[in-house]
Order: structure tokens, then sequence, then C-alpha cells
């Protein structure tokens, strides 16, 4: 008989991916807002006229709404990995309750392998694990591409504040002693390039190359621990099935007599349920055939045609012996 397997408290731990990457977050909200606070990063993001910041805030909420998607996705896997694990610890390969098996990688990681298990195949746990987790791992680099894309982005705006430094001096020192006001306007031009030098150095580095990198750890360690779960779970509860055997087969075989022992039982469930239908069919059936009999013996038409009947009866004889005369005459 089949024994349902109840997921258990302890396997609660399919979170901790989840609460790292809110930790985390929570941690970098703490340090953008004392960082802005300090250096005063809003004000200058409103009146960056480059807009390189702009690009670069843009790009770092892009990858946090990439990440946060994944940690959830994550973390579903890792229910249905412990999900599992729990049953694969007493049937095996065979023991997994495929009727639940649903979109998750995990999920496809066990179809894969019950399928090339019951065509008596060869199962390359490894070489499956890297091929269903693949697009996991390039979801996780894309968030780090887009770190490393703004740390360049910040390069790039330190560039061209400096080379704005340049212009803001050059017309600077070619206004000394000519045009006081456009010796001014040459430093301010010169510290308004200075500040865009800095800053998106400041944010590119700190944004991309600390925060959203670390996002893009977190969810790439958790796709190596999956990995990892999934294959220990392998190794260790389905080896019999890893490789064709005797043994394999009958619990392969076993498996499917439960599951025909399941259908037997709902069919006769059916059937039980289609013979009281059917005895609630007879009964109004009967109740009906008695209702007409009733209404029949009460109708003053039946009565009338019954008397018609007998009538015709009655002059039958005298009717076909006057026919017959007719004829022989």
């Amino acid at each position: 008989m089949a024994t349902n397997t109840v997921q258990k408290p302890t396997d609660q731990r399919a979170l901790k991916t989840f609460v790292l990457w809110l930790g985390w977050a929570i941690s970098s909200i703490t340090i953008f807002a004392m960082m802005a606070r300090q250096s005063n990063i809003i004000e200058f993001v409103q009146h960056d006229q480059t807009r390189v910041t702009w690009l670069i805030l843009a790009m770092f909420l892009l990858g946090i709404m990439i990440s946060f998607v994944h940690t959830i996705k994550l973390s579903s896997e890792w229910f249905s990995a412990y999900r599992i694990e729990s049953q694969m610890r007493h049937k095996g390969l065979a023991g997994v309750n495929q009727t639940i098996a649903g979109d998750r990688l995990v999920d496809h990681f066990i179809q894969a392998m019950t399928t090339i298990s019951a065509r008596n195949g060869r199962i390359d746990v490894d070489a499956l694990i890297d091929v269903e987790f693949a697009s996991q791992h390039r979801l996780s680099q894309f968030v780090g591409f887009l770190g490393n894309l703004m740390i360049t982005l910040g390069l790039i705006g330190t560039v061209l504040g400096m080379t704005i430094t340049m212009n803001g001096l050059s017309g600077a020192l070619g206004s000394l002693g000519v045009d006081q006001t456009l010796l001014v306007e040459g430093l301010r031009s010169a510290m308004n390039g200075m500040g865009i030098a800095f800053y998106t150095t400041l944010i590119g580095s700190v944004l991309g190359g600390i925060l959203l990198r670390v996002f893009s750890w977190i969810t790439d360690a958790s796709v190596n621990g999956l990995q990892d779960l999934m294959l220990r779970t392998s190794i260790v509860h389905a080896s019999a099935d890893l490789e064709p055997s005797d043994e394999g087969n009958i619990r392969v075989l076993d498996a499917s007599v439960q599951h025909l022992q399941g259908r037997v039982e709902l069919l006769n469930m059916a059937l039980q349920a289609s013979r009281e239908e059917m005895g609630m069919l007879r009964e109004e059936a009967v109740k009906m055939h008695s209702e007409l009999a009733e209404l029949a013996a009460n109708d003053p038409i039946r009565t009338m045609a019954a008397g018609h009947a007998r009538y015709a009866l009655s002059v039958r004889p005298s009717f076909m012996s006057r026919l017959f005369f007719r004829k022989r005459s």
C-alpha cells in the first residue's frame, strides 16, 4: 500500500535563499541610505546632465527585480527538492509521486531520470543536472553581468567627467585676467565635471560592483546547492535506478503495480457509485410506472376506449359473417 509523504517542518530551510537575499537587501538599502545622506547623491542624480547615473540606477533596478524573481523561484525549487528527497529515501526513484510534478526544474530532472530508467538506459546524473540547471546559472550570471556593466558605465562617467573638468579648466585659464565671469563659469564647469567623475564611479562601483554582485552570488550559490542536493539524493537513495539492473526493474514494476492498484480502487469506487445510481434509477422507474398505472385507471378517455374496444369485439363476428356471405354470393 502506498504511503503519503508529509512535508516536514525542517523543510522550511528551503527559505534560506530568500532569507539571505532579503537580509542583504535590507543591508544594501541601509548602506545606500547612509551613503546618500552623507554624500548628497540624490541631489546630484537629479541634476546630472549626462544621465549616466540615471542609466546606472535603471540597470540596478532591473538587476534587483530579476534577482528577486529568481530567488522566489529558487525557494520553490528547494521546497520541491526536499519533498523529492523525502520520497526517494523510502523507495528510490520509483517512490517519487509523479502526479504532483509541476514546472520546476527538479521535477523535470526526476521525470528525465524516470524516462531513462523506464527505457533501461544508463543515467548520467552529472550531465543531466548540468543540463537541467544551466538556465538558472545563466540567469544569475546575467545579474552579475549587469553589475560589471554598471562598473563600466561608472568608468565611462569618470572619463566623461574628467573631460568636462579639463574643458572647464582650459576655459578658466583662458579667461584669467580677461573676463571674471567666464573664469567663474569655467571653474564651475570644472567642478561639475569632477562631481560627475567621482559620483558615477562611486555609484557604479557600489551598486554594481558590490551590491548587485552579491545578489548574483546568492542566487548562483543557491543553484549550486540545489544541484548538490539532487546529486546526493540520486546517488544515495536511487543508486539502484542509475544502472540497468533486475533490482531496478523490480522496483519499477512494484511502483507500477501499486499505481495499478490505486486505479483499480478508483474503478471499484466508480462501479459502486454506478450501482447505487442504477438502484436509484430502478426505484424511480417503478415509482413512475405505478403513478402511470394510477393515472391510466382514472383516465375517462381510457375507459371510453376500452368500452369501444369491447363493442368492436362483440360486433366483429356478425360483421365477418355478413362479409363472407357477400363474397360467396
